[in-house]
């Protein structure tokens, strides 16, 4: 199976399975559609949008062949470009996949226990809005606090 059948599997499982409404998946989108300058595609995104309107990511799903098996040297081989990712749209939440095998990595901290345990699409909106309020609950307390390039807003 190609890679972009393994991409149509997946996003028919992100709207069947974890209930992420059609019009919040997007597919091919260019890093530098957040930031620029930055290289590479993103296979899949899960989207929310914002008190503003704005699309913001919530997951990012990397596709791969699915005759390249998910071993530790593959992984490992992906792992700058995932990084990469995180730090150009601060989403945390990513999979790698072949369509058949999954390697699931969260960069807020949350560990996954069990493949069936993806969080749903309202759950992601829902950690995503209480996160947004932390945040703006900070500045508000916070209004000198100056944003360099390592924070995650």
């Amino acid at each position: 199976m190609s890679k972009e059948l393994v991409k149509d599997r997946v996003v028919e499982y992100l709207i069947q399975e974890l209930s992420v409404p059609e019009n919040m998946v997007e597919t091919d989108v260019p890093l530098s559609e957040y930031e620029d300058g930055v290289e590479g595609l993103l296979d899949i995104t899960v989207v929310t949008e914002d008190e503003e309107g704005s699309l913001i990511p919530l997951m990012v799903v990397q596709c791969m062949d699915d005759d390249i098996e998910l071993d530790s040297d593959v992984v490992d081989g992906q792992m700058d470009f995932l990084e990469l990712i995180d730090a150009t749209t601060h989403v945390g939440r990513m999979i790698l996949t072949n369509g058949d095998q999954m390697m699931y990595a969260d960069w807020n901290g949350t560990e996954l226990e069990e493949e069936d345990a993806l969080p749903s699409y309202d759950r992601m909106v829902r950690e995503f809005k209480e996160t947004e309020k932390e945040y703006l609950e900070f500045i508000a307390e916070n209004p000198d606090h100056v944003c360099d390039e390592n924070c995650d807003h």
